[in-house]
């Protein structure tokens, strides 16, 4: 199969040392998760790597992504200017996709979103400088998030070592003073989301109440269910790093697939 690896990862700026500084301490273990998800990853000699983030753009009709040939990370409007990184953009898979897919926004020069940069970060930071691509998800999450994963499945057909990297934070609501507020909601669909995903049921994690949902304020969902079925939900060598939510907002590092 094409694709050999897939996974979670958060996206909080907080855990790049140069924005978080002291307050690294809090999500230490996240910090530890993500160094150790962004080593397995390029330990399983990956030669392409697909993010899929909730925070890229979202244009009203399709998806949007880059088709530039330099995508540019930088957490200057975190603070901090000085962490910055360029990848090389797979241009000839999101050429495929922006054929195949119903319509695909192209996204100029701008720079890459955190729900991108914060993972990136960690894999450059591990050595990747290998053909990337970001792509976004639709406006209307009445839009079938599986025509997107089968699109997705279906670019990358033909060529070998492709990874996929799903990039969503759970709850904002865990705490009083969380981003969203705190709402019982938002606690119960982290307990069930790691439930569901440490067991390796993935169309369980699928499954839960829709109000449940929008209630915790989550952006993990939607990818999840892009990589998912992009995969045909493998789930072979999946590995669960971590789950913690110090400042309100859960985060969750896993692995979900891994073709050895």
């Amino acid at each position: 199969m094409p694709i050999i690896w897939s996974g979670l990862a958060p996206h909080p700026p907080i855990i790049v040392d140069a924005v978080g500084g002291h307050r690294c301490r809090k999500v230490s273990t996240t910090i530890k998760s993500m160094h150790g998800l962004a080593k397995d990853l390029l330990n399983s000699k990956v030669e392409r790597i697909v993010v899929i983030s909730p925070h890229t753009p979202r244009p009203k009709t399709g998806i949007a992504t880059w088709l530039c040939k330099t995508l540019k990370g930088s957490f200057a409007s975190f603070g901090a200017p000085q962490a910055q990184f360029k990848l090389p953009n797979d241009v000839e898979l999101v050429a495929k996709l922006a054929k195949s897919f119903r319509f695909v926004s192209d996204l100029g020069e701008e720079p890459l979103d955190h729900g991108a940069a914060v993972p990136l970060h960690f894999l450059v930071g591990q050595g990747w400088s290998g053909p990337t691509s970001v792509i976004g998800l639709p406006w209307r999450l009445g839009e079938p998030l599986s025509d997107l994963g089968l699109a997705i499945a279906d670019c990358v057909s033909d060529v070998q070592g492709v990874a996929l990297l799903a990039s969503g934070d759970m709850s904002h609501s865990l705490i009083e003073n969380a981003p969203c507020g705190f709402a019982q909601e938002g606690v119960e669909f982290d307990r069930q989301f790691v439930g569901f995903v440490k067991s390796n049921d993935f169309a369980g994690a699928l499954s839960m109440d829709d109000a449940m949902c929008e209630a915790a304020h989550q952006d993990v969902i939607s990818s999840c269910k892009v990589v998912w079925e992009a995969t045909g939900f493998a789930k072979k060598n999946p590995y669960f790093y971590s789950y913690e939510g110090p400042f309100g907002v859960g985060y969750c590092v896993m692995r979900f697939d891994k073709n050895d």
